[in-house]
């Protein structure tokens, strides 16, 4: 698989890439899975509701039994009134975590690199900005096919002054390759990558 990458001095050449990570088949239903898995791990789980019991109504009858024509009622608490308590609602204990295998994983992810890989980009420039995030900016602008396009850029190392560089960049997400999933890859309008973060990627995934 080709890839367009740039050197440090903005050189555009191509960098070849295996076939078996960047250019496989596209499994959709497994993709979807993982990504439904990932999105559910994020779930805190800690919404909750007021039952019957823990609302902040009076306990007395609403109106006497008999004689008014109406359905029998006792407290304003119950859940069929307005401001009464919540039937069988979240009780702020729902466990959403999903478990993949580590073989998913890794085909997941595979799937979602070779369904991005015309997105995918080897820019070694970003290593060298220094710190500084006007040299990040105009790296980001330079390569950027379209505009306030989400960026994923994975290295095999973040330094502390790469970090420092793109971490006010708005809608760049850094990470490194022992961290990158499916879901990070399946979002992204646009991944960068460096020659040494695609050679780690490539030995994680082979």
């Amino acid at each position: 698989m080709k890839l367009v990458k740039y050197t440090t001095t903005g050189t555009k050449s191509s960098f070849t890439a295996q076939d078996s990570i960047f250019k496989a088949q596209v499994n959709k239903v497994l993709l979807a899975q993982a990504i439904r898995s990932y999105l559910s791990n994020l779930r805190q789980g800690t919404s909750r509701v007021k039952t019957r019991a823990e609302v902040s109504r009076t306990t007395a009858k609403w109106y006497k039994q008999k004689g008014t024509g109406r359905a029998r009622h006792g407290a304003q608490s119950a859940p069929i009134f307005v401001g009464g308590g919540v039937a069988h609602g979240p009780a702020g204990n729902a466990n959403w975590t999903k478990k993949l295998t580590q073989p998913f994983k890794r085909q997941a992810l595979i799937s979602a690199l070779s369904a991005q890989a015309d997105n995918c980009i080897v820019h070694d420039g970003v290593l060298a900005v220094n710190g500084k995030t006007k040299l990040a900016h105009q790296i980001l602008t330079k390569i950027q096919t379209q505009p306030k396009s989400k960026v994923l850029l994975i290295l095999s190392e973040a330094s502390d002054s790469t970090s420092r560089a793109f971490h006010n960049l708005p809608l760049v997400q850094m990470m490194r390759v022992s961290d990158v999933n499916a879901l990070d890859v399946a979002k992204a309008d646009q991944i960068v990558l460096t020659t040494d973060s695609i050679k780690e990627l490539e030995k994680r995934l082979s």
